[in-house]
């Protein structure tokens, strides 16, 4: 999945936004150039060998040096050392160094599950969440980051009523729903004002609508470690939001219960949140194994 990944990257990636600077910039680029072709559309641009080395690292991720790039590619270590440097610093490789390996950096691997089909990930999350539901005896689901956007990936639930407010492809609010609140509040500063750009519609009387509540709230998030949404979709319904921290730091998921509020927030609130604790780390150790074969398909 990785490598068509990559191939679709390389037509839509400027060399400005993932920080490659071309090799025709350098002092020596204007020869490179003309030994590969030149101009856009003769022979192999800049942009092509990059994708050509990123390929090959997805190929064998965890496993290539650069001495095997120099070998399989035919290509001289210095051009060899530049690519992969120029790749280490847009983060779409990591690793490195002597005698070290490279495998697909965080960023690419954050593409990886942003942009992948579900089937997958359902698959490996259905056992979670079905356990989770048994548990709990709640609607139980899973979300993920898509784009700026919350989605809902999948959902179990026991009992009918429920199935409609989480519906797989639903968007979920970022200033109302938990899981929302779960993944949002551990981005980075620019994709959290991307998500918030949008009209911030009070659903119910409970809906927080304003930038800096939002914001105090998502801090929260990162100090308790779990979100909320206690009536603020719709009167009467509540949700708990566990982000699940996959095993390179990034939160691109997050685990969700809902039900009545007062079957969701009553004197059992801690054995739930330890439910949901227990079903993330779960859910963080098979997506993030599943990336990786993911990455290697």
């Amino acid at each position: 999945m990785a490598r068509g990944i990559v191939n679709r990257a390389s037509a839509g990636i400027s060399r400005q936004t993932v920080g490659i600077v071309p090799d025709s910039a350098s002092p020596t680029g204007a020869g490179r150039a003309a030994e590969t072709g030149g101009e856009e559309g003769q022979g192999a641009g800049p942009l092509d060998r990059y994708m050509t080395v990123l390929e090959l690292v997805a190929s064998f991720p965890g496993a290539i040096t650069m001495s095997d790039v120099c070998t399989l590619l035919d290509m001289p270590k210095t051009s060899a050392h530049r690519l992969l440097a120029g790749l280490l610093r847009a983060g779409l490789v990591e690793g490195g160094g002597r005698h070290r390996t490279y495998s697909l950096g965080t960023r690419l691997v954050r593409l990886l599950h942003m942009s992948a089909e579900d089937s997958w990930i359902i698959a490996l999350a259905r056992p979670a969440l079905e356990a989770l539901t048994a548990e709990r005896g709640e609607t139980c689901y899973l979300t993920r980051l898509v784009g700026h956007g919350v989605r809902v990936v999948f959902s179990v639930s026991p009992e009918v009523q429920w199935r409609s407010y989480v519906q797989p492809g639903l968007e979920m609010p970022p200033h109302a729903a938990a899981t929302a609140k779960a993944i949002l509040a551990f981005q980075e500063p620019a994709l959290i004002e991307k998500a918030l750009e949008r009209d911030l519609i009070a659903l119910t009387t409970q809906t927080r609508t304003t930038r800096d509540t939002i914001l105090d709230e998502y801090a929260e998030v990162r100090t308790k470690g779990y979100a909320t949404c206690i009536s603020e979709i719709d009167e009467g319904l509540g949700a708990l939001g566990f982000p699940v921290r996959l095993d390179d730091g990034s939160i691109l998921y997050s685990v969700g219960l809902t039900g009545p509020v007062q079957r969701v927030f009553n004197d059992d609130l801690p054995v739930r949140i330890a439910s949901l604790e227990k079903a993330a780390a779960s859910l963080s150790r098979v997506l993030s194994h599943g990336s990786r074969i993911a990455s290697r398909a």
